[in-house]
């Protein structure tokens, strides 16, 4: 039946709410929520045969018979193919042959008949094209052209009903497009005769779930916050998919049932999400390996008494945090992201009850090295807890990715470059000959200070654990230092012992 869902796709959830574009009051919608997409019906009537009489599915088209014909019609130059189209992929049904004009060239081959449906035309498959790309194909064939058809029972009674009947907004009559209403002109309806293998039976009006909007889960995004705004749409959400489509508002009963669709309709995203990620990083070097990837918000030049909020699609890729308009599609897409940002070289924090900016809750802040920062959103305390520990992932991983980090320094007034290894630890060498001043691993690392401009004091304890030993350093990239070092650090304390770091990212929601 129209709307119903392949028996191959799971179905996780199913109800009853309101749908709305914020313009009309809510209509009521069934919406199904799968393992892949979201899919919201309308309840449509439609006539057509009972549903005990139609005997197998194909991709929801409700087909009759699986033999195939094929007619070779000769275009005439007045009359041009002489019949009728209606349906096509956009009304889930195929194109169907809705009239035949006597004596003109699909009459006159005797082989055609009102409810066959175009399966191809001159061997092209158009079985689940729209309506358009299915007149273009008649349009722009030669004289003789090749159908094959499939006989569409279920459609014949609709056919013959009078044309206020009609769910379809057009007919195309000889490639030429005419209002269904005028479905009043002369012409012969031409039917299979009656066999055991295509029977005909009456019809009637019936109810069905019809498909509307399908949003697919991967890269799609939920949201429970008015557009741009800090403020909570009372009791409803909006989803919208990675490729631009988006579902209105959709309005529940109660807050419950708000956080009950939220939760599933989140955790199904969240799902799409990695199993996309499998798949890129299965045909990805390691070095471009998808760490997290979702929507968040971002607050934009945002004052007192004006604010702007902008869905913002963010990816841990490599070494990499990318911050983009629209989901990636292509890797032409990671290339020209003009904001990318290495994650050893910033810094990202919770922001605590004291310090959101709105009515905003659940926020966390990016400091970049550059001395920019990023102010961003998400739904609930679990996806901040997610995002925060999977930036601190990726950040490790990047870390592993570039192994050392240096950083041009001056030391006891001479030029030096202390490096940062992932292995060794601290390495500060003389910026003339590259002889090695002094190293200390990051283990004997015990403090540091800053004067927030420059200069930095590293206090390592001793090799004989006997004294403390001071390394006054100026660096003119201080903030990337800092940044790198808290990396660094936090990258081999990680390999050293992830459940302490794991807990110390959960400590901070």
């Amino acid at each position: 039946m129209a709307g119903e869902t392949p028996q191959s796709v799971e179905v996780v959830k199913v109800g009853f709410l309101g749908l709305s574009d914020g313009k009309r009051e809510p209509e009521i919608v069934r919406v199904q929520l799968t393992s892949d997409s979201l899919v919201l019906q309308r309840e449509e009537t439609v006539y057509g045969n009972s549903l005990a009489a139609i005997s197998t599915q194909v991709n929801n088209f409700d087909i009759d018979s699986n033999r195939e014909r094929s007619v070779i019609l000769r275009r005439q130059k007045s009359g041009g193919l002489g019949l009728s189209i209606k349906g096509g992929a956009e009304h889930n049904i195929p194109v169907l042959i809705s009239r035949i004009f006597k004596d003109q060239a699909a009459d006159q081959t005797g082989q055609l008949f009102v409810g066959d449906a175009i399966i191809k035309v001159n061997g092209v498959n158009v079985e689940h094209s729209t309506h358009d790309d299915v007149v273009q194909h008649l349009k722009n064939s030669p004289d003789d052209v090749k159908l094959t058809v499939r006989y569409y029972r279920a459609a014949t009674p609709y056919l013959r009903a009078p044309a206020k009947r009609s769910r379809y907004s057009s007919e195309t009559c000889n490639g030429n497009v005419a209002v269904a209403d005028n479905d009043s002109g002369q012409s012969e309806w031409k039917t299979p005769p009656r066999s055991p293998t295509v029977p005909l039976t009456g019809g009637r009006y019936e109810k069905r779930w019809t498909n509307i909007l399908t949003i697919p889960l991967a890269m799609a995004a939920l949201t429970k916050y008015q557009t741009g705004t800090d403020k909570l749409r009372p009791n409803s959400f909006e989803v919208w998919g990675g490729d631009g489509v988006t579902s209105a508002v959709l309005h529940c009963n109660d807050i419950t049932e708000v956080s009950e669709w939220c939760r599933v309709i989140t955790t199904a995203i969240a799902a799409a999400n990695a199993t996309f990620i499998k798949l890129s990083n299965d045909t990805t070097s390691p070095l471009h390996q998808i760490t997290h990837m979702g929507w968040l918000t971002e607050r934009i030049g945002a004052s007192r008494n004006w604010q702007n909020w902008k869905p913002r699609f963010v990816a841990l890729r490599g070494e990499d945090m990318f911050l983009m308009d629209t989901p990636p599609i292509s890797t032409r897409d990671w290339v020209r992201c003009d904001r990318i940002y290495k994650l050893h070289e910033l810094m990202c924090k919770m922001n605590r009850d004291q310090e959101v900016l709105d009515d905003r809750l659940y926020c966390l802040s990016l400091q970049l090295a550059t001395g920019e920062s990023c102010y961003l959103s998400v739904e609930t305390k679990e996806e901040l807890t997610l995002w925060l520990g999977a930036i601190q992932t990726a950040t490790h991983h990047a870390v592993r990715i570039i192994g050392r980090k240096t950083f041009g320094v001056s030391w006891q007034r001479r030029l030096a470059a202390l490096t940062l290894d992932f292995t060794t630890g601290f390495t500060l060498y003389d910026g003339e000959n590259k002889t090695v001043l002094w190293t200390y691993k990051f283990s004997q690392l015990k403090g540091s200070s800053d004067d927030s401009k420059s200069k930095i004091k590293l206090l390592f304890q001793s090799p004989n654990l006997r004294h403390i030993e001071t390394q006054e350093l100026e660096c003119p990239n201080l903030q990337a230092l800092l940044f790198s070092m808290h990396a660094f650090l936090s990258a081999k304390l990680a390999a050293v012992d992830p459940v302490f770091v794991r807990s110390l990212a959960n400590m901070a929601v």
